[in-house]
């Protein structure tokens, strides 16, 4: 326990182990018709912290940010299983969990396109873009020498 004057200070596993009993509380709640469905926020899980651990907004973030890095994935992955759960159980509005999947999980509804091409060069190809070429050149030099020859008047 913390002196007089110092505040708590939880373990990384306890920590872990309030969030995942926090996100089974959600999820056991979307089970029960009658209940309101809360989605998961920070301020969601501090309130289920404190009346746990009596413990202060300040202590709570100060804790999940040190362990933050730590807990950050299955954080993430428990998070977006609830969303899904909870919009597909008509729990939580459809719109507002895809914004939250996008923003808060870093989903993407990219569509992935894959585009193949097969360029063959031939030799008939490479020999008649030579002859063009030099046909070009030869024009051009052809012009130039008939304006250096050209008389003017």
């Amino acid at each position: 326990m913390a002196g007089r004057g110092q505040p708590k200070k939880f373990t990384k596993e306890q920590f872990k182990n309030y969030v995942i009993t926090y996100f089974e509380r959600l999820y056991d709640g979307q089970n029960d018709k009658d209940a309101v469905s809360e989605p998961p926020t920070f301020f969601g899980f501090y309130r289920y912290v404190n009346e746990i651990t009596n413990c202060s907004y300040h202590t709570i973030r100060r804790c999940y940010d040190e362990y933050w890095a730590d807990i950050k994935k299955e954080f993430e992955e428990l998070r977006a299983d609830l969303l899904i759960r909870g919009s597909s159980m008509g729990r939580y509005n459809a719109t507002t969990a895809i914004f939250a999947l996008k923003n808060w999980c870093k989903w993407t509804d990219r569509q992935e396109v894959t585009q193949e091409a097969n360029l063959t060069v031939t030799d008939n190809f490479l020999e008649a873009l030579n002859n063009t070429a030099v046909e070009d050149w030869n024009e051009d030099i052809e012009d130039e020498t008939a304006e250096n020859n050209s008389v003017s008047i």
